[in-house]
């Protein structure tokens, strides 16, 4: 952590306004890495990738450069590569490793740094209180909504809003608790930036595309996916918008173009196959199988100019006339991306959660029945021994 200590506040936090601002004041394009004086930057950026991939939610601050240039910017280089690269698993992984990284560094930060980031970069409503209440020492105070968008991903008994102080519309929380809520936030604000440069990654000079190619060769081949898993969620995990296109497909309704690419774009990005796109479409009244295709594999990224289509944000959705209630049922996302990762988070918490339950009924099982067995056994030695006197 000595590293991290010699850091500025910037360096650190790649997120924070001023980050953005000392970077933009060196001037760096994609084309300055093809001179050798910024090979540090591009070693910096392949560490972070890796870091990420092999380490996931367990990172530490292990690989951190003491060149405050060299940090900052090896940050927007590392989504340029990921974005090269092409695997929406390490993009997750890598969204994953940064937030879990910023808050452990927050850990060692004051109150000033704390509600900086939280105020500042998150909008979140936060104010300082200092209690000692039960025994817990309570350092802020948090907005209801702000609190619940947070906790709400978690399972453990302490973080119902039953078991909280609640006073005049805020939640009693400790430091380390407005740090861990703060964690989501960041993850999504990463993701949120590879959403925006996936699918068109510029044209890379010379020494990042050795950088990229050494990154393939050396990546894991199976990366573990801690928050996210393998599998793709439902429509119950969908955002509304994209279930009411959804279900009006479904029904046979003929739906807008912008409609199509919206929900379209939406099943790609979540790991759907064009094919599995497709099926959805079967229903409509003017279903023309070779030109479906052909635009679900565009929006994929497989044909034309190969660039894989994003997702509309929230706000594009409204000004189509396809928000559902205004976004109130959303959470505040600006994305329908960030809603399905969040409710992809709570589902597979919730699977964990009853694995673990259902391992320990039966453990609890077994040992009954082994005392069951045991006693059984002993009283037909003591029925047998009865019978031998």
């Amino acid at each position: 952590m000595e590293t991290a200590r010699r850091l500025s506040i910037r360096a650190k936090y790649p997120f924070l306004p001023e980050s953005r601002e000392y970077l933009a004041k060196h001037g760096l394009t994609i084309e300055s890495f093809a001179d050798p004086v910024y090979s540090r930057i591009v070693e910096r950026a392949k560490a972070r990738i890796l870091d990420a991939a092999n380490y996931g939610d367990n990172i530490g601050p292990w690989n951190l450069s003491d060149d405050e240039l060299v940090e900052l910017a090896s940050f927007p280089l590392s989504i340029v590569m990921i974005t090269s690269i092409g695997d929406r698993r390490l993009a997750r992984r890598f969204a994953l490793a940064e937030s879990s990284l910023a808050v452990k560094l927050l850990e060692g930060e004051g109150e000033e740094v704390v509600l900086k980031i939280a105020r500042e970069v998150f909008g979140m409503d936060v104010r300082v209180e200092k209690r000692t209440i039960s025994g817990i020492e309570y350092d802020y105070s948090l907005g209801l909504k702000d609190y619940l968008r947070g906790a709400l991903l978690f399972n453990k008994p302490e973080w119902k809003l039953v078991n909280r102080i609640v006073e005049r519309g805020r939640v009693l929380v400790t430091s380390h608790e407005l740090i861990r809520l703060m964690k989501d936030r960041i993850m999504d604000y990463v993701l949120e930036l590879i959403d925006r440069a996936w699918g068109k990654p510029p044209k890379l000079p010379k020494p990042l595309e050795d950088a990229v190619k050494e990154l393939r060769e050396n990546l894991p081949k199976n990366l573990i996916e801690i928050e996210l898993g393998s599998e793709l969620g439902g429509p119950e995990t969908w955002p509304p918008c994209m279930r009411a296109i959804r279900e009006r497909l479904l029904s046979g309704e003929n739906v807008s173009h912008f409609a199509n690419f919206a929900l379209a774009s939406f099943l790609i990005n979540i790991g759907m196959k064009p094919e599995e796109v497709l099926s959805l479409y079967a229903n409509r009244p003017d279903f023309d199988a070779r030109i479906a295709r052909y635009q679900v594999e565009h929006i994929a990224g497989l044909r034309g100019s190969r660039t894989r289509y994003t997702t509309p944000s929230c706000s594009t959705m409204r000004t189509n006339g396809l928000c559902v209630k205004g976004g109130e049922l959303c959470g505040g996302v600006r994305n329908p991306l960030t809603y399905y990762r969040r409710a992809m988070r709570r589902k597979l918490k919730l699977d964990k959660d009853k694995a673990e339950v259902g391992r320990e009924r039966g453990e609890a099982g077994g040992e009954a029945m082994r005392e069951a067995r045991d006693e059984g056994g002993n009283a037909a030695a003591e029925g047998q021994s009865d019978n031998t006197r």
